[in-house]
C-alpha cells in the first residue's frame, strides 16, 4: 500500500515538472508543441542564430565544413554619454582632491580617522550609484540610484554643518560639499539620460518591478492555481475541510450564472499560463519599442484578471484562503504592470526645447514645469547661501544651518518630484511640506527684520525662498484635483460643525479665528476655484489647535478620515524630517569644537520643523515611531476575563495571597 503511494505521489510529481518544462518551452521558445523536435530546434536555431555554433549548425546542414574560422570583429568605439564622461571624471577627481585635502589639513587632524571614514564611505556610494544609474530602467537600478544620491546630499550637508562650526575650515567644506553635489545631481542626470536613450517619444510606460520579479509572480499565480483546483498533492491534509474545492465548485457555477464564462479560462493552467508569460516576455524587451508595446498592451490583457477579482471577491461563502490566495496572486501579478514613477528624470536630462515632437506631443506639463523651476533654483539657491555663509559671523552660524537644511530639502522634493506621477498626487504633496518649512525660514530673524522686510543683503535670497516655496504649493484648478477638492470640502464642513458644536456649547464658545479661516478658504463649488494645499491647511492647523486645547470640543465634533489622510502625509513628512534632525548632534559632535555652538543650531533647525508641523495640523507631531505587537491569545483572555493587563499587572498568584504549599 505503501509503495502504490509512493508511485502515486512521484508519477503525480513527474507530471507536474513536465508541465512546467513544458510551459516553459513554450514561453521562452514560442513553441506550439512542446513534444515537436522539429519545433524546438528550429526556434533554438532561431533564438541562437547570431551564435558561431548555429551558424556552424546551418553551414553543415547545407554541407559546408562544421568547422570556421571567426572573422576578425570590427572595433566598437565605446560612446559615453555626456553626464557619464567627462562631468562624471571631473566630479570624481574634485571629490577625490577635496578628501585629500581634508584629511592632510593640520587643523583637521584630531578628526583624520572620521574623513578616512567618509572617504571610503562616499567613495562606496559613487561607485555603486553610478553603476545603479547607467541601467536606471531596471527598477531595483533606479532605486538604488536614488538612495545613494541621498547618501552623498547627506554627506554634503554634514560638511557644511561642520565647515560652518569649524570657521577655519569653512570654505574647505563647503568646497567638498560643492563636489558632493555635483555628483548627486549628476546621478540624477545619468538615470534620466537612461531612459532617454532608450527613446520613449510620447510613452509614459516605466517598468515598476524587475523581470525576475515578474517570473515569481507569475509562479505564485500558478502555485495558487493548483493548490485552489486541489491539483497539489500536499494541498489538503487527511483532517482538512476542502475549502479550496469547495470554493472552485462555487466559483465556477457563480461565473456560468453571471454571464462570466470568459472568465472561467482563468481557472486552466494553461491558458492561464499563456495569458502571463505572453506578458512576462514582451516585458523582458527594455527597448523603446518593447516598453511602448508592454504600456499599450497590458492593461487590455489584464482586464480579464482584474474583472476576475472583482467578481470572485464575494461570490463564495464560506470563505476560502485557497481562493483568496489566488486572487491575491492574480492581484500582485496584474500591480506589476502599472507605471512607476520616474518619466519626469527625462525632463532633467534634456532640455525643455527637445520636448516638442521629440519626447511626444504633449510638451511639458504643470508638474513637469515646476520640477524644471526647481532645479533650476536650487542652484541659484545653493550659490547665494554660499555667498552669505562667507560673510558670517559666529552669532550667524544657526543661520547658516537653517539655509543649509533648505537646500537639503530642495533636494529631497526634486527627488519626491521625480518619482512622481500625476499633477498633485501624493509624492508632490510629500513634496509641499518643504514649503511650510521655508515660511518659517523666511519669517525668522535671520532673513527678516522687526517689520518683516528682509534685512540688507538679504532680499535676493528671500524672493529666491518664496519662489521655491510657491512652486511646491500650487494653485490647483479643483475640478482638475479631486482629492484637494474633496479635502477642501471636508475641512470647511468640520469647521462649520465645529461653529455649530461651539454655539451650543455651555458656556457658548465664540471663535474668531476659526470663522476668520473658514471665511478665507476657497468656495470649492464655484467654478473654475483654485486652491493650495495651504488653504486646507490653514483650517485644519485650526482646528487641530482648537481640538488640542479643548479635547472634549474635538470629541463632540468628530474627525474626517478622508481629510486627515490628505494632510498627514504632508505632517508624516515633516516630523520624519524632524526624527532625522534630532539624530544629526551624534554625527556632528564627534567633529567640531565643544565651543563651536552647534547644539545652538541644531536646536534652531528642530525648532523651525516643529514650527512648520504646528502650522500644518495646529500641534505637534502625532506619530510615534514604536512597533506594538499584538497580544497573545493567553494576554487576551487574561484581559477579558481576570483583567490582566499586557505587562502581566493583576494577574493572581498564589504568593501574594498566602496561599503558597510547599
Amino acid at each position: 500500500m505503501a509503495s502504490s503511494n509512493t508511485l502515486s505521489n512521484t508519477t503525480a510529481r513527474s507530471g507536474q515538472d513536465r508541465l512546467v518544462l513544458d510551459n516553459l518551452i513554450r514561453r521562452e521558445l514560442k513553441v506550439g508543441d512542446p513534444s515537436d523536435p522539429q519545433q524546438v530546434a528550429q526556434a533554438l536555431l532561431e533564438r541562437y542564430s547570431a551564435d558561431p555554433r548555429a551558424q556552424a549548425i546551418g553551414q553543415e546542414s547545407r554541407g559546408l565544413p562544421f568547422l570556421q574560422a571567426a572573422s576578425s570583429a570590427t572595433p566598437v568605439v565605446q560612446m559615453l554619454t555626456a553626464a557619464g564622461g567627462a562631468e562624471w571624471k571631473q566630479a570624481l577627481d574634485d571629490i577625490n582632491l577635496d578628501l585629500e585635502h581634508l584629511t592632510r589639513s593640520a587643523i583637521l587632524k584630531d578628526v583624520a580617522p572620521e574623513l578616512r571614514g567618509w572617504g571610503q564611505a562616499i567613495r562606496a556610494a559613487l561607485s555603486e550609484g553610478y553603476n545603479a544609474a547607467r541601467f536606471a530602467l531596471d527598477p531595483r537600478n533606479r532605486d538604488k540610484g536614488f538612495a545613494m544620491r541621498r547618501q552623498l546630499n547627506d554627506y554634503a550637508r554634514l560638511a557644511r554643518l561642520v565647515g560652518t562650526h569649524t570657521p577655519a575650515m569653512l570654505t574647505d567644506f563647503r568646497k567638498f560639499a560643492q563636489s558632493l553635489d555635483e555628483a548627486a545631481n549628476l546621478l540624477i542626470v545619468i538615470m534620466g539620460e537612461a531612459l532617454a536613450n532608450v527613446g520613449f517619444g510620447g510613452g509614459r510606460y516605466v517598468p515598476q518591478v524587475a523581470y525576475s520579479d515578474l517570473q515569481t509572480r507569475r509562479d505564485a499565480v500558478i502555485f495558487a492555481l493548483r493548490n485552489l483546483v486541489g491539483s497539489t498533492q500536499l494541498a489538503y491534509g487527511p483532517e482538512e475541510w476542502p475549502r479550496g474545492l469547495d470554493a472552485y465548485r462555487q466559483l465556477n457555477q457563480l461565473l456560468d450564472a453571471q454571464g462570466q464564462s470568459d472568465l472561467r479560462s482563468l481557472l486552466v493552467e494553461t491558458e492561464l499560463a499563456r495569458t502571463m508569460d505572453e506578458l512576462v516576455q514582451r516585458s523582458g524587451d527594455n527597448s523603446s519599442e518593447g516598453l511602448r508595446a508592454v504600456g499599450s498592451t497590458s492593461m487590455l490583457a489584464l482586464e480579464r484578471f482584474r474583472r476576475f477579482i472583482v467578481v470572485a471577491r464575494h461570490g463564495v461563502s464560506p470563505e476560502s484562503p485557497a481562493l483568496y490566495a489566488f486572487l491575491e496572486a492574480l492581484q500582485l501579478f496584474s500591480s506589476a504592470f502599472d507605471s512607476a514613477g520616474g518619466f519626469r528624470l527625462m525632463k532633467i536630462a534634456r532640455p525643455p526645447i527637445l520636448f516638442y515632437g521629440l519626447y511626444g506631443s504633449s510638451g511639458l506639463d504643470a508638474a513637469d514645469q515646476r520640477l524644471v523651476d526647481l532645479v533650476s533654483r536650487r542652484n541659484l539657491l545653493a550659490d547665494e547661501i554660499d555667498c552669505i555663509s562667507g560673510a558670517c559671523c559666529s552669532a550667524d552660524r544657526g543661520c547658516v544651518a537653517l539655509l543649509d537644511k533648505v537646500l537639503y530639502d530642495t533636494d529631497r522634493a526634486i527627488d519626491l518630484y521625480s518619482l512622481g506621477f500625476v499633477n498633485f498626487g501624493t509624492a508632490e504633496r510629500r513634496a509641499s511640506a518643504y514649503g511650510y518649512l521655508i515660511d518659517e525660514v523666511v519669517g525668522s530673524a535671520c532673513l527678516t527684520n522687526g517689520n518683516g522686510n528682509p534685512r540688507p543683503g538679504m532680499r535676493t535670497l528671500v524672493h529666491l525662498l518664496e519662489a521655491v516655496a510657491d512652486c511646491l504649493r500650487p494653485d490647483l484648478l479643483l475640478s482638475e484635483n479631486s482629492a484637494a477638492s474633496d479635502a477642501l470640502a471636508a475641512a470647511r464642513r468640520l469647521a462649520r460643525r465645529t461653529l455649530d458644536v461651539a454655539l451650543t456649547a455651555s458656556p457658548p464658545l465664540v471663535l474668531p479665528e476659526l470663522q476668520a479661516a473658514l471665511d478665507a478658504a476657497p468656495d470649492e463649488s464655484a467654478p473654475d476655484a483654485e486652491a493650495s494645499i495651504e488653504d486646507i491647511t490653514d483650517l485644519y492647523s485650526e482646528l487641530g489647535g482648537l481640538f488640542a486645547a479643548q479635547p472634549q470640543l474635538g470629541a463632540a465634533v468628530g474627525s474626517d478620515e478622508a481629510l486627515d489622510g490628505f494632510v498627514n502625509l504632508v505632517e508624516q513628512e515633516l516630523c520624519m524630517q524632524l526624527d532625522m534632525e534630532r539624530s544629526w548632534g551624534n554625527l556632528v559632535h564627534a567633529m567640531v569644537a565643544n565651543c563651536s555652538q552647534i547644539d545652538g543650531s541644531l536646536v534652531r533647525v528642530q525648532d523651525a520643523v516643529k514650527a512648520a508641523v504646528r502650522a500644518v495640523i495646529g500641534e505637534d507631531c502625532r506619530d510615534t515611531s514604536t512597533l506594538d505587537l499584538p497580544p497573545t491569545l493567553e494576554t487576551t483572555f487574561d484581559t477579558l476575563i481576570d483583567r490582566v493587563d499586557r505587562l502581566g499587572r493583576g494577574r493572581p498568584s498564589p504568593a501574594r495571597s498566602g496561599q503558597v504549599r510547599f
